[in-house]
């Protein structure tokens, strides 16, 4: 399933649109990484490396069928603010891996928040009913936001990391608009 929708939303950030990340889109998955400062990193890919290798980064600009990532801009910010991604599972597409990095500028201003909603919105319409993730133990923004779109019904802690099973909550419901 293609998502070629851009999402315009209000975050403490100000504007901010979302859009589903193009296949091969490298640079954006760059400029987030370069905008990660040496915690953010460590507690996102497991490490404070100095940069992502080209096969790491083609990885992560991988999208498709079963792979699937958002990129957040806020108005009046050149680069990329933050993205977030999914990977269908192999054997189960029910379920899929998510992860999401936010620039260190934004940390605390709802590009986040606004990112795994819709994230939680594609996975739904993709037939994603569960996330699973891997979360430093330390990383409690990461499971706080997962947390905000979905429920947590398996955490496994070992070697400082928390495996998250989690089920995605139902689309709101839509008020009727008065007449």
């Amino acid at each position: 399933m293609t998502f070629n929708h851009t999402k315009t939303t209000i975050s403490r950030a100000g504007m901010l649109a979302i859009r589903a990340l193009e296949p091969g889109e490298t640079e954006l998955v760059s400029a987030v990484y370069d905008r990660l400062g040496p915690r953010s990193r460590s507690l996102r890919f497991g490490g404070a490396k100095e940069s992502l290798s080209e096969l790491e980064l083609t990885a992560l600009a991988d999208v498709g069928d079963r792979r699937h990532a958002l990129v957040a801009f806020v108005a009046g910010d050149w680069a990329p603010a933050g993205i977030a991604r999914y990977a269908i599972d192999g054997e189960d597409r029910t379920i899929a891996e998510a992860a999401i990095a936010v620039a260190d500028e934004h940390h605390g201003r709802g590009v986040g928040t606004a990112l795994m909603r819709a994230l939680a919105a594609d996975a739904r319409a993709a037939g994603v009913t569960r996330f699973r993730a891997t979360i430093a133990g330390e990383n409690r923004r990461a499971l706080t936001l997962l947390k905000k779109v979905a429920t947590l019904d398996d955490l496994r802690f070992g070697g400082g990391q928390v495996e998250v099973l989690a089920s995605i909550a139902a689309a709101p419901a839509r008020l009727p608009r008065a007449a």
